[in-house]
Order: structure tokens, then C-alpha cells, then sequence
């Protein structure tokens, strides 16, 4: 009897458990009141797969399919099915009352939207990327579509929804005085992320401009892709740049998130000085690879389908952030302060593309943090490099004022020396005061000495890349002044790598004494200015010298070069160079940068072109 009335008692409440767990698992109706801004739907959705693609919303209206979400916003993750949901709302208004459905992910593909009162279809919304800006009901960079609900009443709303990239759909309905309310803070702080962006960029590009350091310029890029990367992922560029351009619109992710990448690698190879011959040589294969997995990645933007590419780019773009840490890491440990910067910026946007990631794969919810960790991480990563490029400039700053110090310490002894001197001769005889005058002219040759050592290459007897840049500037502005032509010749040797590798370095210092002479015997005006640029590279500035007169000479030393008969222990070694020369009237003083550009880039496309030839600068090599 005792375990019967147990039992009595205990059914009751088991199966009032059970009513309340199927309570639980069925949605109920949405109530739209004014006690709430706005209705997270998540909680009521059910939801139904249409593998076949081809129902419609009257077969689905009765179908036993449907589940229940269970989830405060919907995220699949990459699928190829079309999906439905549905969900139920009552207006408890007594007037007909405008609410604003908002599906707060810009990249679903097709949206079709369903009212049905009473198992009629009253109202049909489409929209989605795959149709113009101006299909939407509202300009908006989400999917906001404006319902009128009547007084009282019980609407059902059915929505397809089609993407070929992750399938979520986070839906909110909004009072539309509140979705303003709520817009304008988004708006503001995305407004305050591309303007900081914006402002960087233009930063960084007048850093360019004043210090000519070319790794300004790739950061510039990177910072401008990964803004437009983040402004296609938002919604934003297809509302604003390309509102008509379906197709360039689905591929304009990958494709700037592609070229970030290829700008981050470029930067990378310039600011630690990845590819320097004194890096270890897997850090310059690993760099070699970054740039082939980042055209890779670049190719499949373009040519790939939507979700094979988003594949590629994004495991490719983890790889480079791996990459770039581990060449930062190298960098810090081997003392560089600026590389300290660079990994935790690097650090920051990988965590960034790895909770986007996880979430678009759903390992992760979908809430404000995990969708704007683009965003955070980008901005993280530009102010933490941009730390790191101020650290760098102030290092160089400071090395310049040591420099400077140390010169001025001479200079103050040598003037004390000085009026040593002048105090000894007023005291002294004629014969010390000659013996003065004898080591005062010493040191006047010793000044001139040290002075043409500093303008000088020591391996070659040439003059240096700092002669070369105070002479260019000089002569510059000159043939600015008087209209006259200015002509730049880069020679590089080929395959030099290859020669001191095998010889040795002694034998390709040899080669390089016996380029300069080649180069010194072929020139012979005083106006022309023949220098070392750094390693096997040589620049010919010629003031005064018409593009063919310029390109004459580089063929003459071409073949001097070509028929030289340097050999090693016997044997002869064939000797060729690459000549890149470029020719302009100046039409401003300062524009010698310009001019050293289009011969590097005539000379990188003589080299592309077989090397061993003298190629002109022409606007179709940029």
C-alpha cells in the first residue's frame, strides 16, 4: 500500500514533467507588445531542409517536417540545401502597427520572405545578394524588411533562405523607432573603425611620401584591403561602391581578404627583412611559400566557386598569420624590439580570423563579439604595427642623433685642437709656426680623404648609393630648372647568387671590381655619375641624356659586359647583366623617386623577359 500510494504520487509529476518538456521542444507564439523594443525570433523558429530545392510554401505549410531551432540565433554552417523557417507572432495592438524584420547577415544569397494569415500567402518579400541593392524594401546593409500587422492578429511568417556560404540567420523584429535608436550606435561604431582605418591609410601613405620607405606602401594596402575585406563581409561596399554588381560582389571577400594577405606578406618581407641573405634559410623558403600560397589564394577569389574558395582563403590566411608569427618570433628572439609589435599585431587578427571562423563553422555562437572579431582583431593589428613602424622610425632617429652627437663631439675637439694651435704659433717661431701651417694642410687632406671615403664603395672604387642620392637630387632639380631631360640606368647582374655560390665570394668581389671598371671605361662624361646601388646592382645617372642616348649606352655596356673574358682558375665565366633604364623631363623638384621606380620596374622586367637585355620603362610594365 505504501508503495502504491509512492507510485500514485509519483505519476502526477512525471507526467507533468513531460507536458512541460513538450511545451518546451514546440515554439509558441511570439507576442508583440510594446514592452520591448525589439523580439529576438531565435526562440520560436522551427526550421525544415529542402535538399531538393524545389518546395514551395504551400507543401511546406502542412508538413510534419519541421523542428524546433532551440537556439537564440540560427547558424548551420556551410551548407548546400535551401532552408525554410517559420514562426508565428501576435500583434496585441489595437491598431495596425508597422514592426521591421531584420536579418542582421548581409551574405545570404536569396531571401524569400512569406505573410500567411490563415494558410494564405498575403505578402512575398525577395531579396538577397544574388539580386541588386535596390530590390531590398529598405536601404540598409542588412536584409530589413518594413510589416504593417494588422490590429489583433496572428500572422505566420515563412521565410527560404538559400547561401552558398554559412547559413545563418540572426532575425530580430523591431519597433522602428527603436531599430533607429539601436542602428545609430552600430552605425557610429562603424563609422569609428573605417575612420580609423581611413585615417591610417592616409597616415602611412604621407609616411611614404616623406620617407620613401617602400614598406609604408604595402602596409597602406593591407590596411586599405582589409578595411574593403571588412566592408564586403558587412554589407556595406555592396550598399555603397558596387550596388549593381552581383558577381563581383560575392567574390569581392575572398578576393580583398586575398590581396590583405599578399600586402602582409610583402610588408613582412620589407619590414623584417625576411629575405636578407643572413636569415636562416627555411625562413626564406617559408617566405618564398607565403608568397605562392597568397597568389594561390588570390587565383581562387577569382576563378573558384563561392564555396571552394572560401575554403582556400581561409585556411590559406590562418597559414600566412601562422607564418607571419613565426617569422615575428624569429625576429624577437633574435633582439629586434619592432618584431615584439609585429607578433602580438599578428596575434590579434589570427584570434580575430579564428573566432569568425568557429563561427561561421559553428563551433562558436553567433553574438557581437564572435561577428565583429574581423573588426577587433583588424583594428588591434593596425594600431600594434603601427607601434611597431613608430618604434622603428624613432630607432633610426635615434641612431641619426648619436651620429650627429658623435660629430659634433669631433668637431669640438677639432676646434679646440685648433686654438691650441693658434695660441702655439703666436708663441712660436716661424719655423714652428711653418711646422703649424704643415699639419694644419695634413689635416685638410685627411678631411678631404675621409670625406671622399664616404662617398666612396670601398670594393669597387665607385661611389656610393649616398653620393648617388645627394648628386641625383642635385642634378634633378637642375634639369627641373632648365627643362632638360634626366636619364636612370640600373644594371644587375645575372645570376650573381649563382657565381658566388659556386666560386665563393673573393671571386664575385672580382667580378664585381671588373663590372665598375667596364662601367667607368664606358662612361666618360664629368656630369654623369656612376655608383654601386648595393650588392650587384649598379645605377648610371645621366643629366642631360634622351631616353635612346640613355638606352645606347646601356646596350654598349651590355655587350662589354657580355663579351668580357673573366675567368676562374683557367676557365672562362660567362658574365651578363639586366639593364632597366628610365627617362623623364622633371616636372616637379622632388619627383626623383618616380624616376628611380620606373627604371627598377624596367629592370625587374628585363629580368622577367630572360634577362641579359636593355629594357625602357614604359607605362604598360606597371
Amino acid at each position: 500500500m505504501p508503495r502504491f500510494l509512492s507510485v500514485m504520487v509519483r505519476w502526477p509529476f512525471v507526467a507533468m514533467l513531460l507536458l512541460a518538456g513538450q511545451a518546451l521542444a514546440m515554439p509558441a507564439t511570439l507576442i508583440l507588445n510594446a514592452d520591448q523594443p525589439s523580439f529576438n525570433v531565435g526562440p520560436w523558429l522551427e526550421i525544415l531542409e529542402d535538399k531538393g530545392a524545389g518546395l514551395g510554401v504551400e507543401d511546406i505549410m502542412g508538413s510534419d517536417q519541421w523542428r524546433p531551432s532551440q537556439s537564440e540565433s540560427v547558424n548551420l554552417g556551410v551548407t548546400q540545401s535551401d532552408w525554410w523557417f517559420r514562426f508565428s507572432a501576435h500583434s496585441e495592438y489595437r491598431r495596425e502597427q508597422l514592426f521591421l524584420l531584420e536579418i542582421a547577415y548581409s551574405n545570404l544569397d536569396v531571401i524569400e520572405i512569406f505573410l500567411v494569415d490563415e494558410n494564405r500567402v498575403v505578402e512575398t518579400f525577395t531579396m538577397g545578394d544574388h539580386f541588386p541593392f535596390h530590390r531590398r524594401p529598405i536601404d540598409h546593409h542588412n536584409f530589413v524588411t518594413p510589416i504593417y500587422w494588422p490590429a489583433e492578429k496572428t500572422l505566420g511568417v515563412y521565410l527560404r533562405v538559400r547561401s552558398s556560404g554559412a547559413m545563418q540567420l540572426p532575425l530580430t523584429i523591431w519597433h522602428p523607432a527603436d531599430f533607429s535608436a539601436s542602428d545609430q550606435k552600430r552605425q557610429l561604431a562603424s563609422g569609428l573603425y573605417f575612420g580609423a582605418m581611413f585615417i591610417m591609410v592616409l597616415y602611412n601613405l604621407f609616411m611614404y611620401f616623406g620617407i620613401g620607405d617602400r614598406s609604408f606602401i604595402f602596409y597602406v594596402g593591407f590596411v586599405a584591403c582589409i578595411s574593403l575585406f571588412v566592408s564586403s563581409l558587412t554589407g556595406y561596399s555592396f550598399q555603397y561602391f558596387w550596388p549593381e554588381a552581383i558577381n563581383w560582389n560575392e567574390k569581392s571577400i575572398g578576393f580583398f581578404l586575398s590581396l590583405a594577405v599578399n600586402f602582409a606578406v610583402m610588408f613582412t618581407h620589407r619590414f623584417l627583412g625576411a629575405g636578407e641573405q643572413t636569415r636562416p634559410k627555411l625562413i626564406r623558403t617559408g617566405l618564398r611559400v607565403m608568397y605562392l600560397l597568397s597568389m594561390v589564394m588570390l587565383a581562387s577569389s577569382l576563378l573558384m566557386p563561392y564555396t571552394r574558395m572560401l575554403v582556400i582563403v581561409i585556411s590559406g590566411s590562418v597559414l600566412a598569420c601562422i607564418a607571419a608569427l613565426i617569422l615575428g618570433i624569429y625576429g624577437w628572439a633574435q633582439g629586434e624590439i619592432a618584431a615584439r609589435h609585429y607578433v602580438l599585431a599578428w596575434s590579434s587578427v589570427m584570434i580575430g580570423g579564428l573566432v569568425l571562423a568557429s563561427n561561421k563553422a559553428t563551433l562558436l555562437p553567433q553574438n557581437a563579439i564572435t561577428e565583429n572579431a574581423v573588426q577587433i582583431g583588424s583594428l588591434m593589428l593596425v594600431a600594434l604595427l603601427s607601434f611597431a613602424i613608430a618604434h622603428r622610425i624613432n630607432e633610426e632617429r635615434r641612431r641619426r642623433f648619436d651620429a650627429q652627437h658623435d660629430a659634433l663631439t669631433h668637431e669640438r675637439s677639432a676646434r679646440v685642437a685648433k686654438e691650441d694651435a693658434l695660441l702655439a704659433q703666436q708663441r712660436a717661431n716661424a719655423e714652428l709656426e711653418k711646422k703649424v701651417e704643415e699639419r694644419t694642410e695634413a689635416l685638410r687632406k685627411a678631411n678631404t680623404i675621409l670625406e671622399e671615403l664616404s662617398e666612396t664603395d670601398m670594393l669597387t672604387g665607385l661611389k656610393n648609393r649616398r653620393y648617388l642620392d645627394e648628386a641625383g637630387k642635385r642634378e634633378y632639380v637642375r634639369c627641373f630648372r632648365y627643362r632638360r631631360p634626366v636619364s636612370l640606368v640600373f644594371v644587375d647582374l645575372d645570376h650573381f647568387k649563382a657565381l658566388n655560390d659556386t666560386h665563393g665570394h673573393l671571386i664575385g668581389d672580382d667580378c664585381l671590381r671588373t663590372v665598375a671598371g667596364i662601367l667607368t671605361s664606358a662612361v666618360i662624361r664629368d656630369s654623369d655619375v656612376i655608383a654601386r646601388y648595393g650588392g650587384e646592382e649598379f645605377c648610371l645617372l645621366l643629366p642631360e641624356t634622351e631616353m635612346e642616348g640613355a638606352a645606347a649606352v646601356a646596350e654598349r655596356i651590355r655587350r662589354m659586359i657580355e663579351t668580357e673574358e673573366f675567368e676562374v682558375a683557367g676557365k672562362r665565366i660567362p658574365l651578363t647583366a639586366s639593364f632597366g633604364v628610365a627617362c623623364h623631363i622633371p616636372e616637379a623638384p622632388d619627383q626623383l623617386g618616380v624616376l628611380i621606380r620606373q627604371a627598377d620596374e624596367a629592370l625587374y622586367h628585363a629580368k622577367g623577359s630572360g634577362r641579359n637585355r636593355v629594357c625602357r620603362f614604359s607605362s604598360r610594365h606597371s
